[in-house]
């Protein structure tokens, strides 16, 4: 490794790379200027799709992310002979639509580009990795802490729970909360998005086929039920699921056995199902879209999820959770402003949770940006009165006073880098009500590097 880089590298330069949804690079450094063997501002004047053409690179993973929408990784050689690894990401507008990719690099040794490269030609095509998901579940709003309750009581059953609620209101969640609170919580957790696998491969993919049984099966494969033994099975959207693999997952829950596409032997199988939709079953029962009698295997206990709209205090909790994330994956210190959180308690958020931590992705990501990406999100004649309008909306009495006293003195002790003397002396109150609050708030210190 040449000693530039080496030197780039130890001086911490983050090699960032941000593209619109066509390809045209909006934002990048000196650094990825100088593995790719030209200046920055020919970088910046530049489209991803002419510099793979003109054999500046060989690869992009942000083509295939603009191409997918969805995270991509590959192992690419540019014209300076540099190795990198390079991972990108797509940036939503809050309704759903791309807008950006950020690309994150990081330059390889020989040895490990060799290595790298020797693993991509032997290994298999891996299946797309799940989305992040929070694994902790926001619960502020009483709505979501009677789910949590019931939810938690019932995890240490082995009884059947549907859960229902609109897209995007948290439903893996609240399934992978319920694993990790019951007697599996060790083993397996598989996630299937039953709205995600062609009709044409769901008997394959849910039972497995063994070696042989059609044109391109060289050795057996387990299906999703078999890999799910021990563990949890969570059928998103199961009512996508097509009548007649419903008959067999009926099957399936009445003997507690599997057998394989092709195959002759039963299989014994111990799962724990939870299974979810953001349709109303029982009118799809009665409309004969989706069988009675499974219907009644899987709704032992309905859980209903109400959408984040009628559940505003978990509004700003979220969103807080979200910003912390994606501050710490984007190494970025960003900060709501009153407008954005006008714009929090304002909206009626249609998406639900997945389209908050679209928005709050784009505001982290779009925050320093050298042009007016996010001036169509917020209102900027929004004031301090209405800020507090919109809390009062949401929070009772005590509730409010908490949530302005915890910014009041987080902010205070942050500026006083935590000395209690000056922070006391600064809020006009005694040393001890300082230590008092930050138990009653449970405040953290939190400094920057």
């Amino acid at each position: 490794m040449s000693q530039s880089l080496t030197k780039l590298m130890t001086d911490d330069i983050t090699t960032l790379f941000v593209t619109d949804r066509d390809g045209n690079i909006l934002l990048a450094n000196d650094f990825t200027a100088m593995t790719l063997g030209i200046t920055l501002n020919e970088l910046l004047n530049s489209n991803v799709y002419d510099l793979v053409a003109s054999e500046i690179y060989d690869t992009s993973a942000t083509i295939e992310t603009l191409k997918s929408e969805k995270n991509s990784e590959v192992t690419l050689t540019t014209q300076a002979g540099y190795h990198i690894q390079s991972k990108s990401t797509p940036i939503f507008y809050p309704d759903g639509t791309m807008h950006l990719v950020v690309t994150k690099s990081e330059p390889l040794t020989q040895e490990e580009f060799e290595e790298l490269s020797s693993n991509e030609r032997t290994q298999p095509e891996k299946a797309e990795e799940q989305v992040e998901i929070a694994t902790s579940v926001i619960a502020e709003s009483n709505e979501m802490k009677k789910i949590i309750r019931v939810c938690k009581q019932v995890a240490s059953y082995n009884s059947r729970i549907l859960l229902l609620g609109e897209s995007g209101v948290g439903k893996e969640v609240i399934a992978n909360f319920i694993h990790r609170h019951s007697q599996v919580a060790d083993d397996k957790f598989v996630a299937v998005n039953c709205a995600a696998i062609p009709e044409s491969l769901f008997e394959s993919e849910f039972f497995g086929y063994e070696k042989g049984t059609f044109t391109g099966a060289e050795k057996s494969k387990p299906g999703l039920i078999e890999n799910a033994d021990g563990g949890t099975l969570f059928l998103d959207e199961i009512s996508e699921m097509p009548l007649e693999l419903q008959a067999k997952l009926l099957r399936v829950l009445e003997t507690m056995t599997v057998r394989r596409v092709g195959g002759m032997n039963e299989m014994p199988v111990a799962f724990r199902l939870i299974s979810a939709s953001n349709q109303n079953m029982f009118e799809l029962v009665e409309q004969g879209k989706f069988r009675r009698d499974l219907y009644y295997r899987i709704n032992a206990i309905p859980v209903t999820i109400p959408p984040l709209r009628k559940r505003k205090k978990d509004i700003l909790a979220l969103a807080n959770y979200f910003l912390d994330s994606f501050n710490q994956k984007y190494e970025a210190n960003v900060t709501l402003s009153k407008q954005h959180l006008h714009h929090l308690m304002s909206s009626d958020w249609l998406g639900n949770a997945r389209e908050l931590k679209n928005y709050i992705e784009y505001v982290v990501v779009t925050a320093e940006l050298p042009i007016l990406l996010q001036e169509s999100l917020v209102d900027e004649s929004i004031g301090e009165s209405d800020e507090l309008q919109a809390l009062a909306d949401v929070y009772d009495y005590p509730d409010f006073i908490d949530y302005v006293e915890k910014i009041y003195f987080q902010q205070n002790l942050q500026k006083n880098q935590w000395n209690i003397s000056k922070t006391a002396e600064d809020s006009n109150v005694s040393r001890p009500f300082v230590y008092k609050k930050i138990r009653e708030l449970e405040l953290e210190r939190n400094d920057t590097v």
